[in-house]
């Protein structure tokens, strides 16, 4: 029997973890202006503040947002009550940082735990519970990861095995989660920040290493979440994105 094509009516609710850095806030402004209604949540409460109060303007609807360290063992269970006390969910953006640097002669246990925490295990655990919810309206989970998972680069030992462990969670929940969510991941190459590339030399030596030569926008990162959100036959996948 022919399986029913999925279709994916918008508004829909979607919640991004990691939302007032600047691809969370970049994904969270597309989706609401493409009329969804977004959830936030993020550690600093002063920034979700500021976002929702942004995107209030913008759409004329006042996002609702989750302040919540995911450094806190009850982190996950919180935000998924949270989300779900106040109505259905349909999507996920994975977007949580930090990038943190550590160099490998100072590596230490505490720098893997910290950024396993962050990036690998609250976020599998979030996604475990809302599973149930999401599963109720065909939803989709889409996780930011890093092209140095395949293709390393010095000083981030710590933050690449962390994402390197979502990727492999991921995919597992994938088959767990299946037929009725999807779950998907978007590997980046380096994006842009004027903050961070303010060195002409450096910029150019990085972006170099990409077959484009030069870096990525925001803008073009939220237009591959966008569509492996609505990429109905897709579960499991890592696209690659300006490697």
């Amino acid at each position: 029997m022919t399986r029913r094509i999925s279709e994916r009516p918008i508004p829909r609710r979607a919640l991004i973890m990691g939302a007032t850095g600047r691809l969370g806030v970049a994904v969270a402004r597309a989706l609401a202006h493409r009329g969804g209604n977004v959830v936030l949540t993020a550690r600093d409460e002063k920034k979700l503040e500021e976002l929702a109060s942004t995107l209030e303007t913008e759409t004329g609807r006042r996002p609702t947002i989750v302040p919540k360290n995911l450094l806190d063992d009850d982190a996950p269970a919180h935000i998924a009550a949270e989300v779900v006390k106040q109505g259905p969910l349909d999507d996920v953006v994975l977007a949580c940082g930090p990038f943190p640097r550590t160099p490998i002669e100072a590596l230490a246990r505490a720098d893997l735990e910290l950024t396993l925490r962050v990036h690998a295990i609250a976020p599998l655990l979030l996604v475990n519970e809302l599973a149930s919810e999401l599963a109720k309206r065909e939803g989709a989970v889409v996780a930011l990861t890093d092209s140095g998972v395949q293709r390393p680069y010095h000083n981030h030992v710590a933050y690449l095995t962390a994402k390197g462990a979502l990727q492999t969670g991921l995919r597992a929940l994938a088959v767990e989660l299946a037929p009725r969510v999807r779950l998907n991941m978007v590997s980046l190459g380096i994006v842009a920040d004027p903050e961070a590339d303010a060195d002409p030399l450096r910029t150019h030596r990085m972006a170099s290493r990409s077959p484009l030569g030069r870096f990525g926008t925001p803008e073009e990162v939220v237009h591959t979440v966008l569509a492996l959100l609505d990429a109905t036959w897709a579960t499991g996948e890592i696209w690659g994105i300006g490697r």
